[in-house]
């Protein structure tokens, strides 16, 4: 059982990194696309929204898996950085362009996303070396690779 929650928590962590990745590509990209490809000027693509919709899922899979790893590693700083970035990904949504401007709104959804990321990957991280701490055969990988 406990194999599962590790598996299931890190899988949430790349779910979720690519989330983050995916609202800061679009940050990035959706200008762009929108002069390339016009009719995309009138999708959802193309609204404000977007981040809001992607926080109904980034938010439950985001605090599942750093609580899953939390409780793995038992640093709680994982936690905090990567309920920090949910916290800046939800002001920025809330706020929108109309208070932030269309760039503020941009820069606050990317640092966001990146200080979500980043908690996401320390997690992975810190998961993975509970991991291998507890199985032997990455000790012989260890002492081979030096």
């Amino acid at each position: 059982m406990g194999r599962t929650k590790d598996e299931l928590g890190s899988a949430l962590d790349g779910v979720a990194v690519a989330m983050s990745v995916a609202c800061i590509l679009h940050c990035l990209l959706a200008p762009v696309l929108i002069v390339l490809f016009p009719i995309l000027g009138s999708s959802l693509f193309a609204d404000h929204q977007f981040h809001a919709l992607l926080l109904i899922f980034i938010i439950p899979t985001s605090m599942l898996a750093l609580y899953l790893g939390c409780r793995q590693h038992g640093d709680g700083s994982v936690l905090w950085l990567g309920m920090s970035g949910i916290c800046v990904l939800a002001v920025a949504a809330v706020l929108g362009p109309e208070i932030l401007g269309i760039n503020g709104e941009k820069l606050m959804t990317g640092a966001g996303g990146v200080i979500l990321a980043s908690g996401h990957v320390q997690n992975f991280r810190r998961c993975r070396a509970i991991r291998c701490e507890e199985n032997t055969g990455c000790e012989a990988m260890r002492a081979s690779s030096t």
